[in-house]
């Protein structure tokens, strides 16, 4: 049995609406939403969601509101903990379970929710776990796997993924790799 009162998720949800050409998309914590562009025969890829950091000065205002407070690290992310605790150091202000955050720090799992009418220029949705984007930018992730056809879409998914992989290993020695998941949609 695994308890949510320390341990939580990021979540990105998106629904096609075929009837209006229109994705609704809606996510809490940095599992990030791309969206790729063709235009011209380049390649762009346009982030739909940003990732919910405690440094954002609309979720640090929130946090602190709430009874919590925002420290930074010393090393690169700036984390989440209870007022006079050493408890949860989330470095994400927006998540599903992590009970205790939500309780005593101001964390929150309502989700930002954005609209996109699809133009002929969109062709590729991506939803990727923020293991993707720590050394990946949206549009070099829009471009591997714009080389695939869309027959071909468990490949380039891979392909993403173990580029992902692969600089986890190279930029950290090795040592660690944090989760990696990418869903890939033509969106034409």
């Amino acid at each position: 049995k695994l308890s949510a009162q320390m341990s939580g998720t990021t979540a990105t949800v998106c629904v096609h609406d075929h009837t209006h050409n229109k994705l609704t998309v809606a996510h809490v914590a940095d599992s990030t939403a791309v969206l790729g562009k063709k235009v011209n025969g380049a390649v762009d890829g346009i982030a739909l969601t940003r990732d919910h950091k405690p440094s954002l000065k609309d979720e640090r205002a929130r946090i602190e509101k709430n009874g919590g407070r925002v420290v930074f690290d010393g090393y690169a992310n700036h984390r989440v903990y209870a007022k006079n605790a050493r408890y949860p150091g989330l470095n994400m202000s927006r998540c599903l379970g992590d009970l205790m955050g939500h309780a005593d720090c101001g964390i929150s799992c309502i989700p930002e929710v954005k609209e996109h009418v699809l133009t002929d220029e969109d062709h590729i949705l991506l939803l990727c776990s923020d293991g993707v984007w720590e050394f990946i930018e949206p549009k070099e992730a829009v471009q591997i796997v714009s080389d695939f056809p869309k027959e071909k879409a468990m490949n380039a998914a891979e392909r993403l993924a173990k580029e992902a992989w692969d600089r986890w290993i190279r930029e950290e020695g090795g040592s660690v790799v944090d989760d990696i998941t990418v869903v890939l949609l033509y969106t034409r």
